[in-house]
């Protein structure tokens, strides 16, 4: 049967959720998505008998927290194993390794011991992240008459919205030191704290900070396998190996997809996971609106991508002196230098992220074989587009990387099994991101919360989902943005037609 409530382009973590949210209030959904796997950036690959998770380093809140509730939402918080993490991330830093704690007190003392200078600062800091946490829970509360009487007290919420970073934290007369200390995980949001808008940084520092981080057992690929499961299980589906090339419309209206291959799809509603580049673009071509949208979206900002080293090694991470989860290698102290410095090519000159995947899952792979990432920001344009000189630029990269993991870690050579380097153009390949962009448009404060692109498009029954639409990117974002807009397309579709399937046995009387 091909009429369906809802389709959904792409199998990201947005398009995922938006359909496993849609499919646990009832309605007929399916999915379609050109990759052999689902789950976009949120996925794994085997090389040699390696697993290797493609993006997950850790979300916050994963078990009572914000990010278990929309797991909840999905009806697949049963199916996710929680593993906590030690800590957040740990760097090192002017010579030793500090271990960044979760517990906010804890990190106050940490702070305060390293920074004695400027202890009533470190206060003040943090009691405007406690008043900015309580801003953030009102206007995200469900909760209408919550809503209202919190807003009147989320005045640091607001004014915080509208400032970068740097500007959050420096505001309380803290120094530019402490200040690149404390914001050290800025490479995982895509731009430096003086660009970054404060949202970006401050939503997932509460999330490690108030509610825990966590790994998934299993990885990125067990959340993307289960939401792929809810659907299933209420009677929706889902379709690898089908690109759409299409999206139909009627009397103006979104009304279903054509696949590359010929196949035509009827539904109620249209959402698309992908970009709104490739949406209004190569799906819309004949429409003036989209032509206009397409446009104004070619002018936005993107964001930044990654490169990353995948290793397999033939002992464990710990036997080489690699212990801790995820820990940053500083080597350039200066945030905005290391962005111009990874922005132009000169990686052995910025800092990089090493994620040691047997600390967090022992489970991912068999005892004995370690599996280690190294990831640090890039952008597409540093990698040739001609083969033979792309190929020896990846491999001179990796022979870089591996030099320098070998004077920290002695022997580090000796022990690779597996060396696999994704690029901005392996990004680009297999998710059609713009510049393989991971987090979608930069996250800026002008592209930022209520100024991000909305998910209602300018065609009709056309809704955009993931993380080039509000609230953002990350795993949080992209399946935050999902679950928004299946539950307003749900109160759409509760006043309008359904599909003709009354008779399929999963088919259930959605919830307004």
């Amino acid at each position: 049967m091909n009429q369906y409530d809802v389709i959904v382009i792409g199998a990201g973590l947005g398009g995922l959720s938006c359909a496993a949210r849609l499919s646990a209030l009832g309605y007929r959904t399916a999915v379609f998505e050109s990759h052999t796997l689902a789950g976009g950036f949120a996925t794994e690959f085997t090389r040699k008998g390696y697993t290797f998770d493609v993006s997950l380093h850790g979300v916050g809140g994963l078990e009572e927290g914000s990010f278990g509730r929309m797991l909840k939402d999905c009806h697949v918080d049963q199916q996710i194993v929680p593993l906590r993490k030690k800590h957040p991330y740990s760097i090192r830093w002017e010579g030793q390794t500090i271990d960044i704690p979760s517990d906010v007190r804890e990190y106050t003392q940490l702070l305060k011991g390293m920074f004695p200078a400027e202890t009533a600062a470190i206060d003040k800091l943090f009691a405007g992240i406690r008043r900015f946490e309580a801003g953030f829970s009102a206007f995200s509360s469900r909760t209408s008459w919550r809503k209202m009487a919190g807003l009147l007290k989320a005045g640091t919420f607001f004014r915080w919205t509208q400032m970068t970073t740097w500007e959050a934290v420096s505001q309380f007369g803290l120094s530019d030191r402490f200040t690149e200390f404390f914001t050290a995980l800025w490479a995982y949001y895509g731009l430096p704290p003086k660009r970054l808008a404060a949202l970006y940084f401050f939503i997932p520092w509460m999330g490690y900070h108030l509610e825990g981080t966590y790994y998934i057992q299993g990885g990125a690929q067990a959340l993307s396998n289960a939401l792929v499961e809810a659907i299933q299980s209420a009677g929706g589906e889902v379709h690898l190996r089908s690109q759409v090339s299409e999206i139909i419309l009627e009397r103006g209206k979104a009304a279903g997809v054509r696949l590359k291959k010929g196949d035509v799809y009827k539904a109620n509603w249209v959402v698309s996971g992908i970009s709104p580049h490739h949406t209004y673009g190569r799906l819309l071509e004949n429409h003036n609106a989209a032509r206009r949208e397409l446009e104004a979206v070619t002018k936005m900002e993107t964001g930044t991508s990654l490169t990353q080293l995948y290793l397999g090694l033939s002992c464990e991470p710990r036997e080489l002196g690699i212990t801790e989860e995820d820990l940053i290698l500083c080597n350039e102290p200066d945030s905005e230098t290391d962005y111009e410095v990874m922005m132009s090519g000169q990686y052995t000159k910025g800092n990089w992220m090493l994620t040691n995947y047997n600390a967090m899952d022992p489970t991912l792979n068999e005892a004995g074989k370690g599996v280690i990432t190294v990831t640090f920001l890039d952008r597409l344009e540093n990698w040739p587009s001609a083969r033979p000189e792309y190929k020896a630029k990846k491999e001179a990269v990796k022979q870089q990387i591996l030099a320098r993991l070998e004077q920290l870690y002695p022997g580090f050579s000796s022990k690779v099994v597996v060396a696999e380097l994704g690029t901005p153009r392996t990004m680009q390949r297999y998710t059609a991101n713009p510049g393989g962009a991971v987090y979608g448009f930069a996250q800026t404060v002008r592209q930022s919360g209520i100024h991000r692109l909305k998910h209602k498009s300018a065609v009709n029954r056309l809704s955009l989902v993931g993380a080039w639409t509000q609230p953002g990117g990350g795993f949080q974002g992209a399946m935050n943005s999902g679950i928004m807009e299946a539950d307003r397309i749900a109160a759409k579709l509760g006043k309008a037609e359904r599909a003709s399937i009354s008779t399929h046995e999963t088919y259930q009387t959605p919830r307004t």
